[in-house]
C-alpha cells in the first residue's frame, strides 16, 4: 500500500498559477483578515484595522466581558481534576470516564469574530474557541450525553426550513409564543 501512495500522481491543480499567486499573497498580506462569514458559507476578506477595532469594542463590553488581572486556566485546570477524582472516588464515574474527561491541555479558549455579512454594517458575532481547553474533554462528554434528547420534543425546530413548515402544518393555540434563533 505504502508504495502505491509512493508512486501515485497528484492530480492536476484546478487553479491556474496566477490564481495560486493571488492566494498566497492574500495570505501573507498583513494589512488584511480572511474569515468565514457567520452565515452562508462564504468567505470574508476584511481590513486588519477595522477588525481589530470591533473585536476590541466587543470585548470592552464590561456587561458581557470581564478583565482578569491573572489566567485562571491553571486553578480552573486543578479545581476539575479534584472534582473528576472525588467522583471517581465515590464512584459515580468510572476509571475510563475519568480519564476520557480529564484536562490533558491548558490552552487558554480564544475569541474570534465573524461578520454577520446577512446584517447592515457586518457587525461581529464572537466566536470562542475552547479546542484544548481545560474543560474540553469534559464539555464533548456532556454534549454526546445530551445530543440524544435533543429534538425529542414537539418544541424543537432544528432550522426555519422546519419551523416554517410547522406553521403550516400544526394548530397553533392562540397564546404567545416567543420564537429565539441560537
Amino acid at each position: 500500500m505504502a508504495g502505491i501512495l509512493k508512486t501515485a500522481k497528484l492530480p492536476p491543480s484546478n487553479i491556474t498559477k496566477k490564481e495560486m499567486v493571488a492566494i498566497h499573497n492574500l495570505k501573507n498580506n498583513r494589512e488584511i483578515t480572511i474569515l468565514p462569514a457567520d452565515k452562508g458559507r462564504t468567505t470574508v476578506i476584511l481590513d486588519r484595522e477595522q477588525y481589530e477595532k470591533q473585536m476590541d469594542e466587543i470585548l470592552h463590553d464590561r456587561n458581557t466581558y470581564e478583565v482578569l488581572k491573572k489566567d485562571p486556566t491553571e486553578a480552573k485546570k486543578k479545581k476539575l481534576k479534584t472534582i473528576l477524582k472525588q467522583l471517581q472516588e465515590e464512584k459515580k464515574i468510572d476509571k475510563q470516564t475519568y480519564n476520557h474527561v480529564i484536562p490533558t491541555a491548558s490552552i487558554i479558549p480564544r475569541i474570534y469574530g465573524t461578520p454577520k455579512i446577512h446584517k447592515p454594517g457586518a457587525p461581529l458575532r464572537p466566536i470562542i474557541d475552547s479546542m484544548g481547553s481545560v474543560t474540553c474533554n469534559l464539555s464533548k462528554f456532556i454534549a454526546d450525553i445530551l445530543k440524544p434528547l435533543l429534538g425529542n420534543t414537539d418544541y424543537h425546530c432544528e432550522n426555519a426550513k422546519q419551523l416554517a413548515g410547522n406553521s403550516k402544518t400544526k394548530k397553533w393555540k392562540q397564546t404567545k409564543y416567543s420564537f429565539h434563533k441560537t
